[in-house]
């Protein structure tokens, strides 16, 4: 679980490091590094990074924020006499409307030059959010026009600073801010006024120890519950939810006391994205622990039955789906800042089939190992037949399947080709089929022959081990120098160790009826007539002619 935490400790810090690129500044330099020719670059020039709404926006609010508002003005449709003239008054009242009545997402603001595609609005407006203010709506646009240099930028629409004086007239005083005492309201830190500041920082602890409070109130609830009613899966989220729930619940606390403080825009837009990334990171927290909670109940199942081996599948699925879900917190984590994740998706594919390419062996035998354990077609300890090959069933790891022959060696084989072949498993098979071929003398008489066969037949009814319907004993050819008897049974059974000790006592029995009887078995020979019209030479020929067929 640690490992899992760095990763998203390290994603969280990239995550920081990504946030510049929203900022104006660095916006331009980042759309400067992409130009690949002229036009690009001078549409790059402007200092300010209003090449895009995302860039008006937050340009805007950061002039705002520190106090420069004739800076500020610089993002506002302005004629040059009105910037002069009120423009300073006019950012600064328009600020204070963009953190107490502005409703929108600042973070989905376009990062393209062009805006994006809005149903309703012209090409070179942009629609951020709304003014919301005594039960009316009012829209928030920008437009895109062409400075002095030629370059076209985004500035917040005439109609919006229009109605900006008549808006902010209709703000009404914060009943909080009028009962402080004046040094907490003309203090600032970080531009802020100073119990702002000491609100947020009061609000984590007190979010955290609410959270704290409600998640352990509902844990005793449900313990004493419990107590009357066993359910493990129950008891499972009880363990696993406790930590992350703390945590997710006091980013939600957190987030609807920094709305009610009326926070500032900018402040409260950089304080979401953290907030966010804290969110995602819990969550991701809160699903790694069930699925660890989980894969281990499963496992242990799994060793407790005959098939524990597939608790190595079951290691495997929860380590895949335990670095899947950091990957997909990760990527959110980092679109939250601005981050285009299109490359480090693509990245990601790529990178899979060169792996899958480079590994394409040793992923076929993952794979097959993952069918054996999940089909479970054979299983350690199971006697089994691979191809011309018997023997027991030692192991079956990810990479390969090791069997113990009869002979008494180890024979490993990929798993990649065990899935590919004819696998039959001795150990699990109902009946044994018995066959065998009696091959009696020539000399042996056909009342002889008659009597063996029935008799070899009783043998075969009267044992109970024997299915007897399906117990067969035929004279079947005459041999080239020998008479062929051949029987084939089913031995109810499906021990190999049992079948080989059934088939000695049947096989035995059948030797001493064929010696009660007086028959013998046959042996294979060859008789040689030798005429007087052949030479010593031609007989030795012949002889080894016939010796080596």
């Amino acid at each position: 679980m640690k490992a899992y935490l760095r990763c998203l400790v390290l994603v969280l810090f990239s995550s920081f490091l990504a946030s510049p690129q929203e900022l104006p500044h660095s916006e331009k330099t980042e759309t400067q590094k992409s130009s690949h020719n002229e036009a690009d670059s001078k549409e790059a020039e402007d200092p300010l990074g209003r090449s895009t709404p995302h860039g008006t926006v937050f340009g805007f609010l950061q002039a705002a924020q520190s106090g420069n508002n004739k800076e500020a003005a610089q993002y506002l449709q302005l004629s040059g006499q009105q910037r002069a003239q009120e423009g300073e008054r006019m950012a600064q009242e328009l600020h204070e409307l963009m953190d107490k009545a502005f409703v929108g997402r600042v973070g989905t603001i376009s990062h393209h030059r062009e805006g994006s595609v809005q149903p309703d609005i012209p090409q070179d407006h942009e629609r951020i959010g709304t003014f919301k203010m005594n039960g009316h709506e009012i829209d928030v646009d920008l437009v895109r026009v062409t400075d002095a240099s030629g370059a076209e930028i985004w500035l917040f629409s005439s109609q919006v600073v229009a109605a900006v004086p008549e808006l902010y007239g209709e703000l009404e005083e914060s009943g909080l801010e009028s009962r402080l005492p004046s040094f907490l309201l003309t203090n600032q830190l970080f531009s802020t006024p100073l119990w702002r500041v000491i609100s947020l920082v009061l609000l984590t602890p007190l979010s955290f120890g609410l959270a704290w409070a409600i998640v352990n109130l509902l844990r005793a609830g449900q313990r004493i519950w419990l107590r009357w009613r066993h359910y493990p899966v129950l008891e499972d989220i009880h363990n696993s939810f406790v930590g992350p729930s703390i945590l997710i619940l006091t980013v939600v606390f957190n987030q609807i006391g920094v709305s009610l403080l009326g926070t500032p825009l900018l402040i409260r837009e950089y304080y979401r994205r953290v907030a966010w990334v804290i969110l995602i990171a819990g969550i991701a927290w809160l699903i790694i622990r069930v699925i660890n909670r989980w894969g281990e109940r499963a496992r242990q199942r799994s060793l407790a039955g005959p098939g524990y081996r597939a608790g190595s599948l079951i290691l495997l699925g929860q380590r895949i789906l335990n670095v899947l879900v950091v990957i997909v917190a990760g990527l959110i984590m980092l679109s939250l800042f601005g981050v285009d994740i299109t490359a480090a998706m693509a990245g990601l594919g790529i990178g899979s089939i060169a792996i899958a390419f480079a590994a394409q062996k040793t992923l076929e035998n993952l794979l097959g190992g993952i069918s054996i354990l999940g089909d479970q077609v054979i299983r350690v300890g199971e006697v089994c037949r691979i191809g011309d090959n018997v023997g027991t069933v030692e192991d079956i790891s990810l990479r390969s399947t090791r069997i113990r022959t009869l002979a008494g060696t180890a024979l490993s084989v990929p798993n990649g080709q065990l899935a590919n072949m004819n696998v039959e498993n001795i150990t699990r098979r109902r009946k044994s089929l018995l066959e065998a071929r009696i091959r009696l003398r020539n000399e042996t008489s056909p009342e002889q022959l008659r009597s063996v066969i029935e008799e070899m037949r009783a043998i075969m009814r009267r044992h109970s081990k024997v299915d007897p319907d399906a117990a067969r004993v035929h004279f079947v050819e005459f041999g080239e120098s020998s008479l062929d008897i051949e029987i084939d049974c089913l031995l109810l059974t499906g021990s190999f160790g049992e079948f080989l000790a059934l088939r000695e006592e049947l096989l035995l029995k059948i030797m001493d009826l064929l010696a009660g009887a007086g028959i013998q078995l046959a042996t294979p020979a060859r008789l040689l007539h030798i005429t007087r019209e052949q030479g010593p030479e031609r007989i030795g020929e012949e002889f080894l002619r016939r010796r080596a067929s």
